[in-house]
């Protein structure tokens, strides 16, 4: 057998061909930049419309992006997290540096007496108005406007926020005025004590008599703190109140004293979010039990408008132990407010927090993954109608909510009245944020998911 030979034709650099090879494509690191770069562009785009107060959701851009859906399903909520960590340690860092001595002695008609109480925005005295005699509360942010223009910005919001929320169960702002180069607002004066004091004495005694809590409150403040007694000039008729406040008990089983806590909080909530302002907030601290019994809440400091198109720069700022899931990414309503006072109203029953963390990280993925034991499993004493109340409140998907304070309301108001209260929880999901939004969702938890 011969073989024949395969002569191929050689070509030279001189001749044209209109052979092409396709569907190789060359590789050069250029060009392998460019195709990381995409995700990090949305990434830092992201990052600053968070900072911007603009208040983007995973989803939106998990919509608009479909190519990269689920990277940014992934990785996003964790940048929203960073960013919230960095907002509260900046301010955390700010409360740190807060003066001991302001180099004033009055504000406006105000002459301030003693200092009763630093939060994070501000430092709280109580005062007294020239000529009229009333005894007040002025809230200071404490550092000069100059130095802290943007904090300027959220102080006012404050002021303006509360003065126009009229309601018994709200600490009511008076006026508000900038003084020696510092802001400053007037409330009222409550003399009463936290929700988170009431809790740490009731898990050291068998009963509370508040005003004796109240007393005791008063007789470790400095000197030129006016008190309860001193405070009947003022108010004639608060002798009889205060010795009807003497006979007013609250034991870690004081169930019915609890729901009128709950009630009254409650009401105050409606009132603001039909006002259109989330509270943002709500926790123990900031629920004022006077020597009446009347339930006061108090610091909008980082309360803001319902409306998703006005500006909410510290939408996820708050505490986290009391902080709805969905506000750590980046989603809010009238339940996250709902969520926090049910966080508050648990910890009143159980006298222990629902979330126990060492750090911010643990107490972070306890919010998004975590559902707490339910009241009862603590404290067996605990009527049925008031554990589902609670478990009403703190469900971690939004829609096995109450979706308003009116609906909370209702069923609190039920159970005062010995009806029966029946449970939102439809369904179980395990974790709501660690997946993705299924076509065999419910399409309320669907529409959740595309917020």
């Amino acid at each position: 057998m011969s073989t024949s030979s395969i002569h191929l034709p050689v070509m030279t650099d001189s001749e044209e061909t209109d052979f092409e090879i396709q569907g190789f494509p060359e590789h050069s690191e250029d060009q392998e930049l460019r195709a990381r770069q995409p995700i990090e562009i949305l990434a830092t785009q992201f990052v600053e419309e968070l900072r911007n107060g603009l208040q983007p959701t995973v989803e939106e851009y998990a919509r608009r992006y479909p190519l990269h859906a689920d990277v940014i399903r992934e990785s996003f909520p964790v940048l929203q997290i960073l960013e919230q960590s960095r907002v509260q340690s900046e301010a955390a860092a700010f409360r740190k540096n807060m003066p001991e001595k302001f180099p004033f002695s009055r504000l406006g008609r105000c002459e301030l007496l003693c200092e009763i109480g630093r939060g994070g925005m501000g430092v709280v005295f109580q005062a007294r108005e020239t000529g009229s005699g009333h005894i007040v509360a002025v809230k200071v942010l404490p550092w000069r406007v100059s130095i802290v223009p943007e904090w300027q910005k959220r102080f006012e919001e404050e002021a303006r926020t509360t003065a126009r929320l009229r309601h018994r169960n709200i600490v009511p702002v008076f006026r508000f005025g900038q003084e020696h180069g510092y802001c400053y607002f007037v409330m009222q004066f409550v003399n009463g004590i936290g929700l988170d004091v009431i809790i740490r004495r009731l898990k050291e005694v068998d009963g509370v008599i508040y005003q004796h809590e109240i007393e005791r409150m008063e007789s470790s403040k400095p000197d030129g703190f006016v008190g309860s007694g001193e405070m009947e000039a003022i108010s004639p008729s608060s002798a009889l109140a205060s010795e009807e406040a003497r006979r007013k008990k609250l034991t870690p089983t004081s169930w019915k004293s609890f729901t009128q806590i709950a009630i009254q909080a409650a009401q105050a909530l409606r009132h603001a979010h039909n006002e259109g302002v989330l509270h943002n907030d709500i926790k123990p601290g900031n629920l004022l039990l006077d020597n009446e019994g009347r339930v006061w809440i108090t610091d909008f400091g980082l309360s803001h408008s319902m409306d998703p198109q006005e500006d909410t720069t510290h939408r996820v700022m708050g505490t986290l132990r009391y902080m709805a899931p969905e506000r750590l990414l980046g989603s809010f309503d009238g339940s996250s407010d709902i969520y926090s006072l049910g966080m508050t109203l648990y910890e009143l029953l159980t006298l222990q927090p629902a979330f126990a963390a060492k750090n911010e990280d643990d107490m972070v993925s306890q919010v998004l993954d975590t559902t707490p034991p339910n009241p009862r499993q603590i404290e067996k004493r605990i009527p049925k109608g008031l554990e589902t109340i609670v478990l009403n409140c703190i469900a971690q998907n939004p829609m096995e909510r109450y979706p308003n304070a009116e609906a909370l309301l209702a069923d609190l108001l039920k159970f005062s009245k010995g009806q029966r209260v029946a449970s939102l929880r439809k369904f179980r999901l395990g974790s709501l944020f660690g997946r993705k939004p299924s076509s065999s969702d419910s399409p309320r938890l669907r529409d959740y998911f595309d917020q």
